[in-house]
């Protein structure tokens, strides 16, 4: 970050900074159920006036909690950072009943709800429909929240499983019947052994059949 000294002539309104900060915030936060408490600049600091001041996030990543804004202007050479305490409603998915381990997640199973401390719901669910048709991995109490680590994809290929295998490459393509050895979802990759004995692995497409590409 590079300000001018404080004894260094100029004339920026600091209060036209915050107000900047203040309706990027507002623009930026207008579709998140949050609030914030923007702090203020050191009065004490004299800058030469900018004609267009902008403002962004001071660190892309990190727009909720404790953070800051960063006003700048590019053609006087200066910019600054402003704290700002953003607190963010979060909705997460918690479970509706108890559910054990391999029972597939169906709609009335889950539901939206506030989830009090969103600093620590990094890997909880924000949508439903991110956990409706999915697996469960382990068991969970009713009011758990349904953490991204707890479900999977349900297999679409099984081990022992007869499964058809496409075959393509630089001018040929080629269908034949494989058996799986193992389990596999949507866009995984599985060994097959073939007909002949021979062993090849394949991605498993949305049908069920195995895409290997030579």
């Amino acid at each position: 970050m590079f300000s001018l000294p404080l004894w260094a002539a100029g004339s920026q309104n600091l209060a036209t900074l915050e107000k900047l900060a203040d309706t990027f915030l507002k623009h930026e936060l207008s579709l998140r159920a949050a609030t914030w408490k923007l702090g203020s600049l050191d009065r004490r600091l004299v800058l030469p006036d900018c004609p267009k001041p902008k403002a962004d996030w001071a660190v892309p990543g990190v727009t909720t909690g404790s953070t800051f804004i960063a006003v700048s202007c590019p053609e006087m050479g200066w910019s600054l950072r402003i704290p700002v305490l953003v607190n963010e409603k979060r909705l997460g998915v918690a479970l509706t009943r108890p559910i054990s381990a391999g029972e597939i997640v169906g709609e009335s199973d889950v539901r939206l709800a506030d989830v009090p401390n969103p600093a620590l719901a990094g890997n909880v669910l924000s949508d439903v429909r991110q956990a409706i048709g999915q697996v469960m991995r382990s068991g969970a109490p009713a009011g758990a929240w349904l953490r991204n680590f707890m479900v999977r994809a349900p297999y679409l290929v099984r081990i022992n499983q007869l499964v058809k295998v496409v075959a393509s490459g630089d001018g040929f393509d080629a269908v034949a019947d494989g058996t799986a050895l193992g389990n596999a979802t949507a866009g995984e990759q599985v060994t097959v052994r073939m007909g002949s004995g021979r062993v090849i692995r394949g991605i498993v497409q949305a049908d069920g059949s195995v895409s290997v590409v030579y």
